[in-house]
């Protein structure tokens, strides 16, 4: 896990502190007073002292019931931001470091009472007076930075920069080049990857609405690989965030795009092997499963005429479809046939959060030499949806299948299936 900032209320107000527009207004507050004391234009009169003390108490303590209430409205702000671009994490800096500027000026205005408070026994002392004017200008010059912040439309901005740390590339700049597109195309196959990965033998649901820093962030404890990789992750996930917004100033870190590549490919070999363990462990199963499904059609539904033309290509389809999904069974996938949107008339689909096409079935009846013509056209293009693929022709004249699939090895294989 990555470490906890130390002192952050400090650290945030120091960073409160030195804004530009703070310290701009504190030099003037300071000259303000240097003048006061120095020209002492204030008339010995116990009346203006008086007044100056009751006059800012009253002013401070209006101000500081007015802070939790524009608190409250800042964090409605918030919460409505949760279901849209943002992650949790940055909505949960800004509440924090709202949280400490506001305990900072509400202390500060309370100091600058105590202050008027305790003049009012030296109220016949003019550098009292000023000290006290000093004190309350400075707090409501500090309510105002505080407001003007709530409604700073860069604020979040620039928190998504202070997350997004900088790295080093051993590479020349212009083999770096990466872009905006490029690297968020990687960042979402890392994300289903890893959704994948964690929904092969759980509820889908766990992680189908989470983005990717709640996975990493709440699940890290429940899977060791995620907590090995959590560092990783979240210097991704700060650097994709930045560079969303921020595009226009940010570049894209090649190292973190690098660890990007790494990290897929880590979770794709965790996701097949899962796959070669619990569901298919080769091409050869898949074939086995075919091939008695196909047998059984044979012995079942011999067909005495060896016309093509007497056999409907409906009732064929349905029948070998029927037959494939009694083979078919498993509790880590499902099929599906005759689907308008497949490119296959039978799938066998996983039941993770990408639903993987593992199987990809396609059914033909025609001649020997236009099935094999057929294939050389078909096959390239459903290997890249599917993991198996195998085309499938009943030859009606020899009264046996063909099968032509590729295996691992990306080799073509021809089989023939008869009785």
């Amino acid at each position: 896990m990555l470490n906890k900032e130390r002192f952050p209320f400090f650290k945030q107000i120091m960073k409160f502190l030195l804004l530009w527009n703070n310290l701009f207004l504190m030099i003037a507050v300071l000259i303000f007073s240097f003048i006061l004391l120095k020209f002492n234009i204030l008339s010995e009169n116990s009346t203006n002292y008086t007044w100056i003390y009751s006059a800012s108490m009253q002013t401070l303590a209006a101000l500081i019931a007015l802070l939790p209430i524009s608190f409250s409205f800042y964090l409605r702000k918030v919460e409505d931001q949760k279901s849209k671009e943002f992650d949790s994490y940055i909505l949960k800096k800004l509440e924090k470091d709202v949280y400490y500027e506001m305990m900072f000026v509400i202390i500060f205005s309370l100091l600058s009472i105590i202050i008027n408070l305790g003049a009012l026994f030296f109220e016949f002392y003019f550098v009292y007076a000023v000290l006290a004017t000093l004190f309350t200008l400075l707090s409501v010059e500090f309510v105002v930075i505080y407001i003007w912040r709530l409604f700073d439309p860069d604020r979040i901005f620039e928190v998504l920069k202070e997350f997004d740390t900088k790295t080093k590339s051993s590479l020349e700049p212009s083999q770096t080049v990466i872009t905006l597109d490029g690297f968020i195309t990687k960042y979402l196959t890392l994300e289903t990857s890893i959704k994948d990965y964690l929904s092969n033998e759980n509820d889908n649901s766990l992680v189908n609405e989470l983005p990717l820093y709640d996975i990493v962030d709440n699940l890290s404890k429940d899977f060791p690989v995620l907590e090995q990789y959590y560092k990783d992750f979240k210097e991704i996930i700060f650097h994709r965030n930045n560079l969303i917004h921020n595009y226009n100033e940010v570049i894209v870190d090649y190292n973190k795009y690098l660890k990007i590549i790494e990290l897929t490919n880590l979770f794709d070999k965790y996701n097949n092997q899962f796959i070669s363990e619990r569901i298919f462990s080769n091409v050869s199963q898949v074939k086995t499963l075919i091939s008695q499904a196909l047998s059984e059609y044979l012995s079942d539904y011999r067909i005495k005429a060896k016309s093509a033309d007497k056999i409907p290509i409906e009732s064929y389809e349905e029948n070998i479809t029927a037959l494939l999904k009694s083979h078919f069974t498993n509790d880590y996938y499902e099929t599906l046939d005759y689907d308008v949107k497949s490119e296959a008339d039978f799938e066998v689909i996983q039941n993770n959060y990408s639903n993987r096409k593992l199987v990809g079935i396609d059914l033909r009846m025609t001649d020997t030499t236009s099935f094999k013509n057929l294939c050389k056209a078909n096959l390239g293009k459903l290997t890249k949806k599917y993991l198996y693929v195998f085309i499938i022709n009943y030859d009606v004249i020899g009264n046996q299948f063909e099968i032509n699939y590729q295996t691992k090895d990306k080799k073509i294989k021809y089989d023939t299936i008869s009785l």
